[in-house]
């Protein structure tokens, strides 16, 4: 999901694992620029309405993209946090109107640093510098070591998810 917000990092990794890895990456957009969005809902959407920028960033998008498909795959994590304890490995998504599949959901972070340091996974630069979730550069944070990598996302806000799984979506009140 190409947000038009991820930090610079970010893009120089996906950049990176097209060029390394034999894969393609499908870059998904909104159907707005952020100079777009700014002129029809004000500068700085993820300020004031953190819920509704992602909404018209990453969900509508994803929404758009996984149309025709009977199943999309994640990489989230019962350890990530407590909004994310419960994930099951597959499971119906209503608001998408397909499966999900968590493949890593009993992963913890061990495992993820094992995986990585065992196949030379690249990593975002950003993780060893406390960026454990990493979202849109306006509303990522890096976090303190030993606390839910989440708190990071959406600083002053009651907000952790960016609403793409559906027990989590909602909350981006101050």
């Amino acid at each position: 999901l190409d947000t038009g917000y991820h930090f610079a990092e970010t893009m120089f990794t996906r950049n990176f694992v097209e060029l390394a890895y034999p894969i393609h990456l499908i870059d998904v957009r909104p159907g707005q620029t952020v100079a777009q969005q700014d002129a029809q809902h004000g500068p700085r959407l993820h300020e004031r309405r953190p819920d509704e920028c992602c909404r018209l960033r990453k969900v509508e998008p994803l929404r758009q993209a996984l149309g025709g498909y009977d199943a999309w795959v994640t990489a989230v994590r019962r350890d990530e946090g407590p909004t994310r304890a419960g994930t099951p490995g597959v499971t119906w998504d209503e608001a998408f109107g397909l499966v999900k599949v968590n493949p890593l959901a009993r992963w913890t972070q061990d495992d993820v640093d094992a995986y990585v340091e065992r196949r030379g996974i690249l990593l975002n630069p950003l993780v060893p510098q406390g960026y454990l979730s990493i979202g849109c550069a306006p509303c990522t944070r890096a976090v303190a070591p030993g606390n839910d990598p989440r708190s990071g996302r959406w600083s002053g806000f009651d907000k952790t998810e960016c609403g793409l799984h559906p027990a989590t979506r909602g909350g981006g009140t101050r």
